[in-house]
């Protein structure tokens, strides 16, 4: 025989012998006899196959991102930049900016004290802010000018929103250690399937995965002439609303000794304030540039020490936001040195310390609500400005200390991955069991064992001695495909077991192209070597463009499906690239040992 047969024979072989090697480790995983393998071994070859959602059981959940409050919030951050940037460059004084309407119909209100300041809106002011707004009307009496979000900008919003949605809770899936998680993007909602997970793991994981993390700092409205006249509003409803009541704040400002006074709604129920507000009257209705959130904190006795008993109180606050996460650089689990309680440490980029600075500064004796996900953690007075850029988010002290101390570490993950722009809706839920998977993983190789021995018999008996060949290759080509899948540590699904299956069938057709080609070539006159040399040579293009053809549905389906079915296209291409190898190379070699280079062979048991 050629020289270069021996340099084949010496190639596949290598190939064969790093195949089961990569692929051991994932074999010893399902079989549970991973400490049977060296610890050198162990190290070298970490790769493994991860089993799916379907296989190993866990949790398929689908997200609704409510993309309109992006739009919103991007909105508020533009009124605040057209109001500093009046009072900054064109030197207007008392120009108030006013979002009004949510999402898509979100508007801008500008309004000033002097009617004539409305012309420093035009020429290049407006250029600035095109991108994202456009005129929608001006009142030539006062002035009032409004803008409406540009369309084209809320797509780019609303597309952004659900992109980093994906990537953010991709970040937050990876700290949580869970092994090849899926997390992808259909249209305006985000599928995420976690394998592997336990039932004591589901509801930690979606809490942090839902938890939006908008971090928001907003000045409250101390002693609103609103607040009085819907406190009054509470006292004389207190009988249609059980356990609704109003409560009183004082407190002294530190510089000057000025007394500052404000009254909230207060109950032991948030939903009887929800409700209370949901049915106000017109003329009582909260004014668009407010908002009224609620924190809840513990009641006092009456020597003022806390109880356990939760109780709610609201905040009457600008809705605009001061200062938000977007800023955010750090996040770490602190303990209170008078209560022990944990907290967290936030820790703002040089232009977040500046704005916090400036407001700080600007709003001394009044209080900045510290709002989490449209909830107030605290309410701390400002004594003075306050410089470094640092705050902390208090937890509150009604749950057990290992409680609160997760909580803590929970909240510093999702801060430190980021504020999803828009907040998730729960849209569908379900949970897979392990027993499922492991029935699934049972009939799957039941009917692959089936399919396999009936491949074999069938080629045995057709093809005689070829046959054994073409069923030698196909055991190789598995091999092959379940290494290369290890390698690039691929999910194995049920339809990705299916599409294993169906790689032998593949395997088998295309062997049974050359072999039909090398019984013409036979029948012909040819020699057994000319006939395999002639069978090969001239039926490659057939099987190439086959396997080509194939390979391109794959990507297809890579491309455009979904978690089992991407699982379907990897197998699948996988399967594709060894079968053009194990039936064009590895069986000619096999086929040019048996007919021989170098000898003159009579017959081919074909």
């Amino acid at each position: 025989m050629e020289r270069s047969f021996y340099y084949r024979v010496a190639t596949y072989s290598l190939i064969t012998i790093l195949s089961v090697m990569v692929l051991l480790p994932s074999l010893a995983d399902w079989t549970h006899k991973t400490d049977r393998l060296p610890d050198w071994f162990k190290k070298a070859f970490t790769r493994k196959i991860s089993l799916g959602l379907d296989l190993q059981g866990g949790l398929h959940l689908v997200y609704e991102v409510q993309v309109d409050k992006a739009v919103s919030d991007k909105a508020d951050r533009l009124a605040a930049q057209i109001e500093e940037k009046l009072a900054k460059d064109k030197k207007v004084k008392g120009a108030r900016v006013v979002r009004e309407g949510d999402g898509a119909e979100a508007r801008l209100r500008v309004n000033f004290q002097n009617k004539s300041d409305a012309k420093k809106l035009e020429g290049n002011f407006e250029l600035e802010f095109a991108k994202y707004l456009t005129r929608d009307g001006q009142n030539e009496q006062t002035g009032e000018t409004v803008y409406k979000m540009d369309s084209d900008y809320i797509d780019e919003l609303r597309s952004y929103a659900v992109s980093q949605g994906v990537e953010t809770i991709k970040n937050r899936v990876d700290k949580l250690g869970v092994s090849e998680p899926v997390v992808q993007r259909k249209q305006n909602d985000i599928i995420v399937e976690l394998a592997g997970l336990s039932q004591a793991d589901f509801e930690r994981v979606k809490s942090l995965i839902g938890k939006t993390a908008q971090l928001e700092f907003k000045m409250a409205d101390d002693g609103a002439e609103y607040m009085q006249k819907l406190s009054a509003h509470a006292e004389s409803k207190k009988a249609q609303y059980p356990g609704l009541d109003v409560g009183f704040d004082a407190w002294q400002q530190k510089d000057t000794g000025q007394q500052h006074t404000d009254v909230y709604l207060k109950a032991k129920d948030k939903t009887v304030m929800e409700q209370f507000l949901k049915e106000l009257p017109p003329e009582l209705a909260v004014p668009p540039d407010h908002q009224i959130l609620f924190e809840q904190t513990a009641r006092r006795n009456d020597d003022g020490e806390e109880t356990q008993d939760k109780l709610w109180r609201s905040y009457y606050l600008f809705r605009r936001a001061e200062l938000t996460g977007e800023y955010l650089t750090d996040a770490e689990v602190q303990f209170d040195p008078n209560t022990g309680r944990p907290e967290v440490a936030i820790t703002f980029d040089s232009e977040g310390a500046g704005l916090f600075e400036k407001v700080s500064g600007s709003n001394i004796g009044r209080r900045m609500a510290i709002i989490l996900d449209e909830k107030v953690s605290s309410a701390p007075t400002i004594e003075g400005r306050i410089g470094g850029g640092r705050a902390r988010i208090t937890l509150g002290g009604f749950s057990d200390p290992y409680q609160l101390q997760q909580e803590a570490k929970d909240l510093v993950a999702v801060l430190r991955t980021g504020a999803l722009p828009a907040p998730l809706r729960k849209t569908f839920e379900t949970q897979v069991g392990a027993i499922l998977g492991f029935e699934a993983v049972s009939k799957a190789r039941t009917s692959m064992i089936i399919g396999t021995l009936a491949v074999v018999l069938f080629m045995l008996i057709y093809y005689r001695a070829a046959g054994i060949i073409a069923d030698i290759a196909m055991v190789f080509n598995v091999i092959y495909l379940l290494a290369i899948m290890a390698l690039i540590q691929a999910t194995l699904t049920l339809p990705g077991i299916a599409a294993v299956v169906l790689t032998i069938g593949m395997a088998v057709d295309a062997n049974i192209i050359f072999y039909e080609r090398i019984r013409e070539e036979l029948r012909s006159g040819k020699t057994p070597r000319q006939a395999v040399e002639n069978g090969f040579g001239r039926a490659f293009w057939t099987v190439f463009d086959a396997h080509v053809t194939n390979l391109v549905a794959g990507i297809v389906l890579y491309s455009y499906g979904t978690g089992p079915i991407r699982g379907f296209a990897v197998s699948l291409m996988a399967g594709i690239v060894c079968n053009l190898f194990t039936s064009v190379w590895l069986s000619r070699v096999m086929f040019d040992f048996m007919v021989g280079r170098n000898k003159k062979r009579a017959t081919l048991s074909i």
